[in-house]
């Protein structure tokens, strides 16, 4: 029995879709090597263009892109909020022992209503520390605002030695200030160096 034609042509698109579905697309190149590869190499624009828009609200992913002002943001669907890809670390130190002191930033300033102003609203996604001698120190880290009310309060214990939390999830906003600080009197911990990773928040 003959096929018609059209029927033909219809049986082979349709063995041939799922293969065009799983195909890898290439633009500027034939042999990508991803499942969408962009080679803008010998060209003088920009291989793509991300227009600003409002923070998205819906059908929301982790892993979504968006430019929101003039950063690129991603959705962290985990912390539930869009967050800059960029990430700024502020380190705080103090050489010699640390009990209930406070540690320095930006040079000498160890007072504990001085430290890292943010410029904008963020988010504090990790936080590590250690220390040369002091296991079981208890480190403070806080976000005050400009009447040195805490938005964060946060305290851990320098187990062996050391500290990392990269599941942090504490918000601040602009203006506020972020300090850390011994706060074990009982415990004396020595050359205490913290590092607080901030995200910019939209």
């Amino acid at each position: 029995m003959k096929m018609k034609g059209a029927h033909f042509k219809l049986l082979i698109l349709g063995l041939l879709l799922p293969i065009f579905a799983n195909a890898q697309v290439g633009i500027g190149t034939i042999l990508p090597n991803g499942k969408l590869t962009i080679d803008a190499s010998a060209e003088t624009t920009a291989a793509l263009e991300l227009v600003p828009q409002a923070t998205p609200t819906t059908n929301l992913a982790n892993g979504q892109l968006a430019v929101i002002g003039d950063k690129l943001y991603m959705y962290d669907a985990t912390r539930t909020k869009w967050l800059t890809l960029e990430s700024t670390a502020i380190q705080f130190g103090r050489n010699a022992d640390v009990d209930t002191d406070n540690l320095h930033y930006g040079g000498n300033m160890v007072s504990g209503t001085s430290g890292a102003l943010m410029p904008l609203d963020g988010t504090i996604v990790a936080i590590t520390a250690m220390a040369a001698s002091g296991d079981d120190t208890d480190i403070n880290v806080r976000a005050r605002d400009a009447t040195n009310t805490n938005s964060i309060n946060e305290t851990f214990t320098l187990a062996s030695l050391r500290y990392t939390d990269t599941a942090a999830n504490f918000d601040f906003s602009a203006g506020d200030y972020i300090t850390a600080r011994g706060r074990d009197a009982a415990t004396t911990a020595t050359d205490v160096t913290v590092i607080v990773w901030v995200k910019w928040r939209q």
